[in-house]
């Protein structure tokens, strides 16, 4: 695939494959690529192909969430009986919106964030859903510490149920390394979390979207809440993807399934850093060097 897929200046992309078509959403830019105008919210792309992707459409305004002023982060999305759930970040707070459509309009279900900023030790940002063989489906979320917890939607509700598990703990346990802990090169954000075979993938963001070493780590479950297990040994690393050759800051991504292969689509740094934190988000055919050690390698940009 010919990379930036995305030369908008945005990253932290989740794409929803739903048939034959592919939505992604990301932390938005600054200003609205069509009209110019400053935008407050959440844009959508539509693709068959992976590589190449229609023009944005706004698809959440924070002017019809009466909770949001700001910080429109990282979103995800979920089908579930036809409907598509929305899962967002506003002012470091998670809300939930519905559509009967992937492009839009979304609807705020709550009125309020699902997740409040004050609920939890530790930043609450970053949502991920993963929907599993049976059907339920699961939201994780968390930069410094990740929980994750089984989720019921409906276009009037959205409420956790079941326990709350702590995916972090399971990472940092591999390393002896006692709870709680926040270590950046370990685990620091942006789950991400995808059925492959008959496992889960479970892949995170390790240092700051500003380092340039910002990279992304993995590990195996074969139960969506877990363990999870890095595949950790002397000739591997667990990193899934990082910079090389003058390519920095590769992390926030998504796998997504296309053509029978898995791709990972990531926000990295643009060469030009002068105007502040730009980025474009690009895609990477994701290699299987056995059953547990996968790797992306960045190209670079056309």
């Amino acid at each position: 695939m010919k990379n930036p897929v995305i030369k908008e200046n945005a990253g932290d992309p989740y794409i929803l494959k739903d048939g034959n078509d592919y939505y992604m959403s990301a932390t938005c830019m600054p200003e609205d690529p069509v009209t110019g105008e400053r935008l407050n919210g959440f844009m959508m792309w539509h693709s068959t192909d992976m590589e190449h992707w229609s023009e944005p459409v706004k698809v959440l305004d924070f002017k019809d969430v009466s909770w949001a002023n700001g910080g429109a982060w990282a979103p995800s999305m979920v089908e579930k009986d036809g409907m598509y759930y929305f899962a967002f970040v506003a002012d470091q707070q998670i809300g939930i919106a519905v559509c009967d459509t992937p492009m839009g309009t979304y609807r705020d279900i709550l009125g309020k964030p699902l997740i409040d900023k004050n609920d939890y030790d530790f930043q609450t940002i970053d949502p991920c859903f993963l929907k599993a063989d049976d059907g339920k489906i699961y939201l994780a979320f968390g930069q410094g510490k990740c929980l994750m917890s089984e989720i019921l939607l409906s276009p009037d509700n959205a409420e956790f149920a079941g326990p709350m598990v702590c995916l972090s703990e399971m990472i940092y346990r591999q390393y002896s390394i006692p709870t709680p802990a926040e270590i950046k090169s370990i685990y620091n954000e942006a789950p991400d979390l995808i059925k492959i075979g008959d496992r889960y993938l479970f892949s995170w963001a390790i240092y700051d979207v500003l380092d340039y070493r910002y990279a992304m780590r993995y590990a195996w479950s074969t139960n969506p809440m877990g363990p999870y297990i890095m595949p950790l040994d002397y000739d591997h690393d667990n990193i899934l993807l990082q910079g090389r050759n003058n390519i920095t800051g590769c992390g926030h991504a998504c796998v997504t399934e296309y053509g029978g292969e898995y791709y990972i689509t990531y926000g990295r740094h643009t060469k030009d850093r002068t105007r502040g934190m730009g980025r474009e988000m690009c895609t990477e055919k994701i290699q299987f060097i056995d059953a547990d050690h996968i790797i992306a390698i960045p190209t670079a940009s056309e």
